[in-house]
């Protein structure tokens, strides 16, 4: 049920915001797991970053995927789900959404999630300025030297993620609810294990990028949802007092 401020706004906080802390979670979690084994390998083998990256491609071809050739098709076309073109072209369309069925507010919301996530994950690359992998064959052109985060994983999730949410105020029909909340992230997940394909990320690149993306949407939204929480009072009593006529209870 909403409250005063979230009616009068027309600001519904997502029913389920809190799959972001888990999801973010378990990425640390996983992300955790290779540092301790690229500790416990004490520099004997390779990296499990780089042990990786070679699973992806034939040992004979290093400039194939193992499987028929479909399938480096296929995984070509998933990666440009989270490219450039793709996403400026989702973030327009939704936005125009956003300010002609949702309002104002949710359209310099949405607005101000995905550029700020844009100028942030660029400041991380020219902070972090790791070399990109060059252990096989790109097969996806990549789009500057930098490497992490991943600007695909990251820009997928803050775009992909943003807007299932803010879908999911506009139905109580829990299912689907659920279906526009998981749906953003499984898409998201499978945007990152492409450029590992690809062969232009080191998956500590892509883990780095969904952990940011997932932090950076979840400080927007829960942000959002205590502010209104805050103004819910003295927005309460304007209500109140003008369903009761003035009158004092």
């Amino acid at each position: 049920m909403m409250d005063a401020a979230e009616r009068s706004s027309g600001w519904r906080r997502p029913p389920l915001l809190h799959v972001l802390p888990v999801t973010l979670a378990g990425v640390i979690v996983l992300a955790a797991g290779f540092v301790f084994a690229d500790w416990n390998s004490s520099g004997t083998s390779e990296s499990l970053d780089v042990w990786l990256i070679r699973q992806t491609r034939v040992a004979a071809q290093p400039d194939r995927i193992p499987g028929p050739p479909i399938v480096q098709e296929m995984l070509r076309d998933l990666t440009a789900l989270g490219g450039y073109a793709v996403l400026i072209l989702v973030s327009v369309l939704f936005a125009g959404f956003a300010l002609a069925e949702l309002g104002r507010r949710e359209f310099w919301f949405f607005s101000g999630v995905v550029w700020t996530g844009y100028f942030v994950v660029m400041l991380m690359k020219r902070s972090f300025l790791r070399v990109r992998p060059d252990i096989v064959p790109h097969l996806s052109l990549a789009r500057g030297a930098t490497s992490f985060p991943s600007a695909h994983a990251m820009m997928s999730v803050i775009v992909y993620v943003s807007i299932g949410l803010m879908l999911s105020t506009r139905t109580q029909d829990r299912q689907l609810r659920i279906w526009l909340t998981v749906s953003p992230l499984l898409l998201a997940a499978v945007v990152g294990a492409t450029r590992v394909c690809m062969g232009v990320h080191y998956p500590t690149d892509v883990l780095a990028g969904w952990a940011a993306g997932l932090l950076w949407t979840w400080i927007w939204f829960a942000g959002r949802a205590g502010l209104n929480r805050n103004a819910a009072p003295a927005v309460f009593t304007v209500v109140e007092s003008a369903e009761t006529g003035g009158e004092k209870l």
